[in-house]
């Protein structure tokens, strides 16, 4: 079996024409779609970046395998004896027979070599370090694989993608393509904004769009692409360059996409081809009042498209048996694609084989899910019967409070209603949940308890400095949130070494 594996870094799935999105910036994504199963409700179990990419390639959430942040240590995989139990998925499917190549900047981007020994074979697309990187070049080396070694029988190609993380420097005509492609998203309305630029803080906050030099300098930096993104969002105007510069990056995505399923049907192997396209973890877009970063265990932050076609399988099915909404997590896939390829399924593995709805065949799912997110705050969250519940381990620089409850069921995907407030015993039942599913899975690692309650009492240092930040809310004549933020970190539930 030849497998296209497409890895679109910071893709929100509701950000696509699969998952309804009015403006119409993904029309290869779009025709793939209509012989594939898309996946309605799927979930990252861990961001950001570098937790996302540990738990697929060891199908383990990061309680178990330790990485739960984006670099140093707490990004580091730490198997143990499990390895056995629980192989590298790249690996496993190279023990059986089928070859596995990647084509990506991501180890070298988040120092995670132990991502090249997922593949019996990677490539860097560029010398790129990140922000510069360009999807041209990542398609011109995956077409230059597939020129070479398409019409073999059996590999499986992982193509990343940067595109659409920040900052949006993609060509201007995909940016002026996606303003003329449909009304941009509604919300957040000229309401929401005002009261995020009064009361919310954090990096990348709608006032603190941009780091700068690395030392959140003062005065706030300028826009990195000022042609597409705005210095702040205070209005409206500024929200809607700043939501269509990130979807022209998804536009030329797509437009990459279509590059490589024309290079596949060049090579008379397209419709031989299993395609697959998602994404490490979604985008804020205004939700929690951040902008243009994945900072939290919430909805916007772990929502990633899943849109897969199989060969004989999905082409098969009915235009009403294309869309699962059953609960499930990305590292699925990987139990999955086995089932499918006829492959024994590891033991230490944590992901559920979702292959009989690729089949026509009832599956149901997760009753629930447990995200994690331990990079820029610590957070958990609990996602069962449409509502979102969220422990907060650690805000970080964010005004987040300890616990939130959600109803997505409503449509509420931003969280905007916390039903935390009002319903202690709901919560407290969630949180029990929550909790029996953290010390069932503390349990499994071995010499190391819960990687983030150990880290919380240092907090998220790595990411950002709280005294710079608090520094920067100063002198930009925002004291009374500075003295919230030093008040949050203070509190006993937060339990910092630091504050």
């Amino acid at each position: 079996m030849r497998i296209l594996y497409i890895d679109v870094d910071t893709l929100r799935a509701d950000h696509t024409g699969p998952y309804g999105y009015p403006r119409k910036i993904t029309p290869n994504l779009d025709a793939l779609s209509e012989r594939a199963v898309v996946f309605d409700r799927c979930y990252a179990s861990d961001s950001p970046c570098a937790p996302s990419r540990a738990a697929w390639t060891s199908v383990q959430f990061g309680i178990t395998t330790g990485a739960i942040g984006n670099f140093g240590p707490a990004a580091d995989i730490h198997m143990f004896d499990r390895t056995k139990y629980g192989p590298y998925f790249g690996s496993h499917l190279y023990r059986n027979g089928i070859p596995t190549t990647s084509i990506s900047c991501f180890p070298d981007r988040h120092y995670a070599y132990w991502f090249v020994g997922n593949f019996s074979a990677w490539s860097r697309p560029s010398l790129s370090g990140g922000d510069d990187e360009d999807a041209g070049d990542v398609t011109n080396a995956a077409r230059s694989w597939l020129d070479r070694h398409a019409r073999e029988e059996s590999w499986l190609l992982h193509v990343h993608y940067w595109d659409p993380h920040l900052p949006y420097v993609e060509p201007s005509r995909w940016y002026d393509l996606a303003m003329e492609s449909g009304a941009p998203p509604a919300w957040p309305d000229a309401e929401t904004i005002a009261f995020h630029n009064e009361h919310s803080y954090g990096p990348h906050t709608s006032l603190d769009l941009y780091e700068g030099d690395g030392s959140w300098s003062v005065p706030p930096p300028p826009a990195p692409n000022p042609s597409i993104m705005p210095d702040s969002i205070t209005s409206r105007d500024d929200f809607i360059r700043f939501v269509t510069g990130y979807d022209g990056a998804v536009a030329y995505f797509d437009h990459h996409l279509g590059i490589l399923l024309d290079v596949l049907a060049a090579n008379g192997v397209l419709d031989d081809t299993a395609v697959i396209v998602t994404s490490d973890h979604g985008e804020c877009l205004g939700e929690d009042g951040c902008y243009g970063d994945h900072p939290m265990a919430n909805h916007a932050s772990h929502h990633v498209p899943l849109v897969m076609t199989w060969p004989g399988l999905t082409d098969q099915l009915p235009a009403d048996g294309r869309h699962v909404d059953s609960l499930m997590y990305h590292i699925d896939l990987c139990p999955t694609i086995c089932e499918l390829l006829g492959i024994p399924i590891p033991p230490g593995w944590e992901g559920a084989s979702m292959a009989p709805v690729l089949r026509g065949e009832p599956s149901k799912g997760h009753d629930s899910l447990v995200l994690s997110h331990g990079a820029y705050t610590y957070q958990r969250t609990l996602v069962k019967d449409g509502l979102f519940y969220t422990r907060t381990l650690h805000p970080g620089c964010w005004s987040l409070e300890q616990e939130r409850c959600y109803d997505i069921s409503t449509g509420d995907t931003a969280g905007v209603h916390d039903l935390a407030p009002g319903n202690p015993s709901l919560c407290a039942g969630l949180s029990g949940e929550l909790e029996e599913w953290r010390m069932a899975h503390a349990t499994m690692t071995g010499e190391h308890a819960d990687p983030m309650e150990a880290a919380r009492y240092e907090g998220p240092r790595d990411a950002f400095s709280v005294e710079r930040y608090v520094a920067r809310l100063r002198q930009t004549g925002r004291d009374s949130l500075a003295r919230d933020l030093e008040a949050r970190l203070a509190s006993r539930w937060v339990a910092s070494g630091h504050w």
